[in-house]
């Protein structure tokens, strides 16, 4: 399975880059991005880009998953407002997405999770998974509008939503 570029009605796709960083850091930087993802923002663009780095390989280091990330691009401004991030298994995913705040309530992690979630299944993927913490109502509501259910299970604190 290799990642590719992806396109949405407003939305550009492209697999993530060190040389993304500098592109990517306002919109990550944000400390109340993180209140319900946690972490920290990156400290400096150096930093980011040496996260970056690390998602290239596009494997774990003992080589059991894949490691699939898009940076996410409004279309119009051409602002690099996220990404959307992919851990797969054999033939499951765990799907992740982050919109920088400035960017949220457009819709933007749905439709850019969405387009990801499609490919995916296109690849063979028969589980999706997303694990998301209970007071994260946005990230609820997106998940329910990809047609991920919440399950009883619970990984690290979060809640497991699945779309199988």
């Amino acid at each position: 399975m290799k990642d590719a570029d992806l396109r949405t009605a407003r939305l550009d796709l492209t697999p993530i880059l060190r040389e993304h960083a500098p592109l990517l850091f306002a919109a990550l930087s944000d400390p109340a991005l993180h209140e319900h993802t946690g972490g920290a923002p990156p400290a400096t663009v150096d930093a980011l880009a040496r996260r970056f780095t690390a998602w290239e390989a596009r494997q774990s280091p003992d080589g059991s998953e894949r490691w699939l990330n898009w940076m996410v691009r409004e279309r119009l401004s051409g602002d690099a407002v996220g990404y959307v991030q992919a851990t797969v298994v054999e033939s499951r995913a765990d799907l992740a997405w982050v919109i920088g705040v400035r960017w949220q309530r457009r819709g933007y992690a749905t439709e850019a999770a969405g387009a990801v979630l499609a490919w995916l299944t296109k690849q063979g993927t028969t589980t999706v998974r997303a694990c998301i913490k209970p007071a994260h109502a946005a990230s609820q509501g997106v998940a329910a509008r990809l047609g991920l259910r919440r399950t009883e299970a619970w990984i690290d604190g979060e809640e497991v939503w699945v779309h199988s």
